[in-house]
């Protein structure tokens, strides 16, 4: 049977310390999706009062108890739907945002896990980047983490194959099973969590059509503790046997930079110019 979108997806937020981000992200998501169920899971040092209008559950935990990995773990465990968005606090949804597009694919094709582009920001600031290429291949080889941006390993059902993708995608909730990040790694859960559904066979993708757009903030309570990730990276490292990670290739094409970059660093700065004025 053929799922409906707003019926059958929850979206799980883990927030940290950005209750201005959250706010924008629930009030884009209600723009093109008014009733599908978002759940929010916060160890900020203080729960968001009034919990953001739209927000269909929040739970406030302890300050720090969960991290990035456990936050996820934990929302993941409150999901009622038979499938789940993941999105960070960050995020805005547009017009391109299709999350019936990518539930279509997720039904209709052999992947497990299916992402879409992201259209990344300057921190702080409306100035576009570009696509982000984090989507690739990850391996481990003669001691070294290999990721390679913007690689795939082939097609299936007419559509890349990537190892690791975003941190935005829908997958069947009962396909990722029980805590599928390792809690213990915290803020250096990304590739980990992708290594590991790798090596239960997951195929992941992303789609060419589909847009998030990435508004990063790094208030001073948020970056405090994201700064402190060289012993989760350590105990990455140890877990899967590595001495070193590398990366390969680029973050953004030349041609993001002549088509996206400039021309939105252009228009910033004409903007604060003629509020200055």
């Amino acid at each position: 049977m053929t799922a409906e979108l707003e019926r059958d997806v929850s979206i799980v937020v883990k927030t940290f310390e950005r209750p201005d981000s959250l706010r924008r992200l629930v009030c884009s998501v209600r723009r093109f999706y008014p009733r599908i169920p978002i759940l929010v899971v916060d160890d900020s040092a203080a729960p968001i009062e009034p919990t953001p209008e739209g927000v269909t559950r929040y739970w406030h935990l302890p300050f720090n108890s969960l991290g990035i990995a456990g936050g996820r773990n934990f929302g993941l465990r409150q999901v009622e739907t038979s499938y789940v968005l993941f999105c960070d606090d960050d995020i805005v949804f547009g017009r391109r945002t299709d999350l019936g597009k990518m539930l279509r694919t997720l039904e209709t094709t052999r992947f497990d896990v299916v992402s879409c582009k992201w259209m990344d920001h300057v921190p702080g600031t409306s100035v576009r980047l570009g696509v982000k290429r984090l989507e690739g291949t990850a391996e481990i080889a003669d001691g070294t983490l290999v990721r390679r941006l913007g690689v795939a390993r082939g097609t299936v059902d007419g559509l890349p194959v990537f190892d690791v993708v975003h941190q935005f995608f829908v997958a069947e909730r009962e396909r990722l099973g029980e805590d599928p990040w390792d809690a213990s790694l915290n803020l250096v859960e990304h590739s980990d969590f992708f290594l590991t559904l790798k090596e239960r066979g997951f195929l992941c993708t992303r789609l060419p059509d589909v847009v998030v757009y990435h508004y990063p903030q790094l208030p001073p309570g948020y970056r405090d503790v994201r700064a402190r990730r060289a012993p989760y990276f350590e105990l990455f490292r140890q877990k899967r046997g590595f001495e070193r990670r590398i990366f390969v290739g680029r973050w953004f094409s030349r041609r993001d930079r002549l088509i996206h970059h400039y021309p939105s660093a252009t228009a910033y700065g004409v903007r604060r110019a003629l509020r200055m004025g």
